[in-house]
């Protein structure tokens, strides 16, 4: 049950983080709705992009490739959770063209397309938000009851290989070395290398 509670928490953790994406965002968006004449689509279309990539990454590889199909596996009853979840992704997908669209449209400074995208915007959040609440209200809860100790363990190695993974393509996710620490002689060369 470790590993169940490894995979649970580290998506309790993820869906929190994205829960913050999402109220930054639409707390920015309603705060210039008013005022479309001071929409920056530039810092729109970077914050929009930084939750997509956030929200929609976490989803895919984590909850649609490893946490749905073991649900599915597991319990023929839940079709009609998996298939709203489903849904709720591929209106989510539709949403955020739309977004883009009028991102584009905004970009040339168009008061009715401002009020338009910020709107859009919103619908896009808001339906973000219906799916994690389905996630945490629903599919885990239902996970936890009828997926068993070996399949978590399948669904925690994968979790762990996706953070390897993701340490591997991202320096800022990998371990720091204390070389210092090590007994090895470090020193400053140059401006900004390091000699061992």
């Amino acid at each position: 049950m470790l590993t169940a509670t490894y995979v649970l928490l580290t998506l309790s953790i993820e869906q929190n983080k994205e829960r913050h994406f999402i109220a930054r965002l639409l707390q920015h968006v309603r705060s210039i709705a008013r005022r479309p004449q001071e929409i920056d689509p530039v810092f729109i279309e970077s914050q929009l992009k930084e939750l997509t990539t956030f929200a929609e990454a976490r989803h895919q590889r984590k909850v649609e490739a490893c946490l749905m199909p073991a649900v599915r596996a597991a319990d023929s009853n839940c079709a009609a959770l998996i298939n709203d979840l489903e849904t709720l992704s591929r209106l989510g997908g539709a949403m955020l063209n739309a977004v883009h669209k009028c991102l584009r449209r905004a970009m040339r400074r168009s008061a009715s397309q401002g009020k338009f995208l910020c709107r859009t915007i919103d619908l896009y959040c808001q339906n973000l938000l219906k799916r994690l609440d389905k996630e945490e209200q629903e599919l885990l809860p239902l996970a936890q009851k009828v997926i068993s100790s070996d399949e978590w363990f399948e669904i925690g190695s994968q979790f762990l290989a996706q953070q390897d993974g993701d340490a591997a393509t991202k320096p800022e996710l990998r371990p720091r070395r204390n070389l210092a620490g090590m007994g090895h002689n470090v020193r400053a060369r140059d401006a900004g290398s390091i000699r061992i």
